[in-house]
């Protein structure tokens, strides 16, 4: 019993297409109150997903190294990296939960992990998917305060608390 099990299983996964990762780009954007915004981005992306028969199927995970996040100023980009509390916690995951078709594009539903801390997301995307390449574009919003870090200030000077991300993300499909 326990053989057919398996074989079943297998057999279900190897329909399934393997996404492979040709390009990205993640952006996260704050500010800070009174002074300038701050911009870290990352092209450093490990991503692990696969696709059955239509776009709704994407199942997987795309996670960074936080210590790949860099802005415009170094200095800054140390004090994100305690924030971001990468001694303990040195990466940054999404995992795809489900994926709904809206009028023009989808709704992505998935779980980040920041911190230490899963907590479910939401992101609206759009997919393009053609014959041998699929592109995911999209963007969300987050607040530090709901996974456990604080928005650094100094003197009077204050980082928001909402960091809006954005996405751009290409594969090939391969089997």
């Amino acid at each position: 019993m326990r053989k057919l099990i398996l074989v079943a299983f297998l057999s279900i996964f190897s329909f399934a297409n393997n996404l492979v990762l040709q390009e990205g780009e993640i952006v996260a954007h704050t500010e800070i109150f009174g002074d300038s915004k701050i911009d870290p981005m990352t092209k450093v992306i490990d991503s692990k997903i696969t696709m059955n028969e239509n776009i709704e199927s994407i199942k997987g995970n795309v996670t960074i190294n936080s210590l790949s996040l860099v802005s415009d100023n170094l200095d800054r980009d140390k004090h994100m990296y305690e924030v971001l509390n990468i001694k303990v916690n040195p990466t940054i995951s999404f995992e795809f939960k489900s994926i709904e078709k809206n009028d023009l594009d989808y709704k992505i539903n998935g779980y980040l992990t920041l911190n230490g801390v899963k907590k479910e997301i939401s992101s609206i995307t759009t997919i393009v998917d053609d014959q041998k390449l699929l592109n995911l574009s999209g963007n969300f919003s987050i607040k530090l305060t709901e996974f456990n870090m604080e928005p650094p200030s100094l003197l009077f000077l204050t980082v928001r608390d909402q960091i809006d991300i954005k996405y751009n993300l290409s594969y090939t499909k391969g089997k």
